[in-house]
């Protein structure tokens, strides 16, 4: 043994160090040789492990939230980020549109619909008719607020719970389309006129008071043909009904003019002819005259009087819109008049077989006497206006150094005529417009040159 202070040997049975003077006490004295017991240490070695494994847990139970709570932020910012918008459905339904961003092969899973939407292209869309969320009579319902809970799954498994969002959802209306009429007031000439719509098949289907539900065929559609009385206005109301869904209306008028004679077209005439020549039909109250205001066939007009039923053959002198009128008188009565307009355009080569070159010279002097003729107008197109519901297209048919500008009224198939383009049309003289500051020519483009 040893002397703690001094290093000196020092006897077991000394009381203090001969050389420093260091006091010994007993357990000094044995504390050097005696050894801690097995049990003792083992016992330590577990509370130093068991103390251990408290601290990982206490740091795994604290840092893992937070690293998957970071990592679901990430993926929240990154990728989350969702568009809602309203749409039309190609069968008509009213629906919400709720575009996802995220990785190619990831998907995001809704609760509310049960179902995953794949990302491709980092977008992942999801189309949501709006009527399933409301009963099949939702009468006494306006709307609903909805809430959706979306769940982020990656490729390898992952979830992530990402912010849920709410949307409004109005009770959506009964899905009509009319086709004809095309407007909600509509002039007619004759006795019947064609009603065509689409609905969801199924819909019941009221036209004034009586339910026509059983008409529609299986792809939605009804077509039937409407008696119009020659009163004035002729008032159609359509009412529509399916399930999950408020009621649609839809109220037209058709207008057919007063007549104290009964005078009518026959629906078999039609409006558009490839000839400058038509035969009308038509039925007036029989005993009463016809006689025709318009341009047509001398002795071409023959007249039923016990049938009333009459035709003549109108003639058509210029390209485009030709106006027709006839009338049927009866003594004591009002004359009764039908007006309207047949729309002349002949096959394209009869229409372009003797076209004339462009002489811009010579059109700006006589576009009065040259109204109808057919030029061959080639050039770039310099501008498109609007001016009184007409679209004008203005086109250079000289050069850079040397313009000459005409106006074009576009009834080809060229579709919308574009600035900066090149053309090659056919087109007939309609007069003159004025155009900053001066007059140019005035034509309508009927057909493009091959």
């Amino acid at each position: 043994m040893v002397c703690p202070r001094c290093g000196a040997t020092i006897k077991a049975s000394m009381k203090k160090c001969a050389k420093c003077g260091l006091p010994l006490s007993y357990q000094d004295k044995v504390g050097s040789d005696d050894r801690l017991p097995l049990k003792t240490l083992i016992l330590r070695c577990l509370i130093v492990f068991a103390a251990f494994l408290v601290t990982l847990v206490i740091v795994v139970a604290i840092e893992e939230p937070l690293r998957i709570r970071a990592e679901n932020k990430r993926i929240t910012e990154e990728y989350v980020n969702q568009e809602v918008e309203v749409v039309t459905l190609e069968n008509g339904y009213k629906a919400h549109a709720f575009t996802f961003f995220g990785k190619d092969g990831d998907c995001i899973y809704i609760e509310e619909l049960g179902e995953s939407f794949m990302f491709v292209g980092g977008l992942a869309r999801v189309e949501v008719p709006d009527y399933i969320w409301f009963d099949e009579d939702p009468t006494d319902t306006e709307n609903s607020t909805i809430t959706f809970s979306p769940i982020y799954v990656s490729s390898t498994g992952k979830k992530t719970r990402i912010p849920v969002f709410s949307i409004q959802v109005d009770v959506p209306e009964a899905p009509v389309t009319i086709f004809q009429p095309a407007s909600q007031y509509t002039t007619v000439i004759t006795s019947q006129t064609g009603l065509s719509m689409n609905v969801v098949y199924g819909s019941q289907v009221i036209i004034n008071g009586e339910d026509v539900s059983s008409k529609v065929d299986r792809s939605g559609n009804l077509e039937l043909t409407v008696n119009i009385a020659p009163i004035g206005d002729n008032n159609l109301s359509i009412i529509v009904r399916t399930p999950n869904h408020r009621e649609a209306r839809r109220d037209l008028v058709f207008y057919r003019e007063e007549m104290e004679i009964n005078l009518e077209v026959a629906s078999s005439v039609q409006f558009i002819s490839r000839l400058n020549y038509m035969t009308i039909n038509g039925v007036a109250e029989p005993g009463a005259s016809i006689s025709v205001d318009s341009d047509y066939e001398r002795g071409s007009l023959n007249v039923d009087e016990a049938t009333g039923k009459f035709s003549f053959r109108a003639k058509f002198s210029a390209y485009g819109k030709n106006l027709v009128i006839f009338r049927a008188s009866k003594e004591g009565k009002k004359d009764s008049t039908i007006s309207f307009y047949v729309d002349y355009l002949p096959a394209k080569a009869e229409y372009t077989r003797n076209a004339w070159q462009m002489d811009y010279a010579q059109l700006t002097r006589y576009y009065e006497q040259w109204h109808g003729r057919v030029f061959l107008c080639m050039g770039r197109i310099m501008a498109n206006y609007q001016d009184g519901g007409v679209t004008y297209s203005i086109m250079n048919v000289g050069n850079d150094a040397d313009v000459k500008l005409v106006a074009l009224i576009n009834e080809s198939n060229a579709g919308q005529f574009l600035v900066g383009q090149d053309y090659a049309l056919y087109a007939d003289v309609e007069g003159r417009l004025f155009y900053n500051a001066t007059y140019i020519p005035l034509l309508t483009a009927r057909y493009t040159r091959d």
